[in-house]
């Protein structure tokens, strides 16, 4: 008989939750995150989730361009920055309203979301170092092959935006995990297969970056592939704040400190500035290493490591919960 996980009580969910020694993070299953979906109607689980995500979506753009306004006096400061200090308001304050707005009208807690209690902002930070080593493997590579030009570019005026990028990227990375993986895969899971929900909501993922500048069937490709990426993730952990903290954690190492392009963007403000030379199979050209080959790479390997590694006791990627664990009032 193969060993189990060590089985603790957890305050992270409604029931206890395993343990498990593969991972330096709070784990619990992801059943718990299916549950309170599991007696509405596939309306209320995959259409009215659907729109609702997409909505909000542009919803938020539209609070950072006010905010953004209203702060404009500010702008002087980073005049060449889509990141200032109104846009950062204007972030946090969508991820507070949708989380409002997300547990009460669907009747979810906190834990519902992935939010557990325990070690939250560890656990954060783990997710940021787990990140920052992932585009670290690919951009160094990328450097060891020649396919980036690289050149110090930071300004001692400037540091100050490295530390409001940071706070920027934290809410900004958290609101698209918040819509395309805590809210809808659980959502959709309870009437189609972890697998269903993952491959749909990356889908959706994919497409929210459709219009993005320089994009390339490669990027796009791995667009979908890292929404299952962070998908199979949150399946494999039931964590928010590690999910986040990862997603947040590539975006500001890529952007802020390497100063490659994130999804076809360049930011200033960043401390290298790396310009891609040579193959765009390595360096994914002007979308950045978002689009590069290693990166698609390194994305199947995190999915495969996160399948062998699950416990047993999570709900199975081709399973539905067969009964619902939750009754709603």
């Amino acid at each position: 008989m193969s060993p189990t996980p060590e089985q603790k009580p957890s305050s992270s969910g409604r029931h206890a939750a395993p343990k498990t020694r593969t991972l330096p993070i709070p784990v619990v299953d992801f059943d718990e995150r299916v549950a309170p979906w599991c007696k509405r109607n596939v309306v209320i689980c995959v259409i009215v989730p659907t729109i609702l995500a997409l909505v909000l979506l542009n919803c938020g753009d539209i609070l950072v361009a006010i905010t953004s306004e209203l702060f404009g006096g500010l702008a002087s400061l980073a005049p060449a920055s889509p990141i200032s200090i109104g846009s950062t308001i204007g972030r946090i304050a969508t991820v507070l309203l949708c989380v409002l707005l997300l547990t009460k009208l669907f009747r979810l807690t906190l834990p519902d979301l992935g939010m557990v209690r325990e070690n939250r902002f560890g656990t954060w930070i783990t997710g940021v170092g787990f990140g920052f080593a992932a585009v670290t493997v690919v951009y160094l590579l990328n450097v060891i092959f020649g396919t980036l030009d690289v050149s110090f570019t930071l300004k001692m005026s400037e540091l100050w935006v490295l530390l409001l990028a940071a706070v920027f990227f934290a809410f900004q990375g958290f609101f698209e995990e918040l819509l395309f993986r805590f809210f809808i895969i659980p959502a959709y899971a309870a009437k189609l297969t972890v697998a269903g929900a993952i491959g749909l909501s990356s889908i959706l993922f994919a497409y929210i970056h459709i219009n993005n500048p320089n994009l390339t069937v490669f990027g796009m490709v791995n667009l979908v592939l890292y929404g299952v990426v962070f998908g199979v993730m949150y399946w494999r952990t039931g964590n928010a704040w590690f999910v986040a903290g990862w997603h947040s954690g590539w975006n500001f190492v890529l952007a802020m400190i390497y100063g490659s392009h994130v999804s076809g963007n360049v930011l200033p403000g960043s401390i290298l500035s790396s310009t891609p030379s040579g193959s765009e199979l390595l360096n994914g050209g002007d979308f950045g290493l978002e689009g590069s080959m290693l990166t698609t790479i390194l994305g199947i390997a995190i999915i495969v490591w996160c399948i062998k590694t699950s416990p047993e006791s999570n709900l199975g990627l081709f399973t539905r919960p067969s009964k619902p664990t939750r009754s709603l009032a």
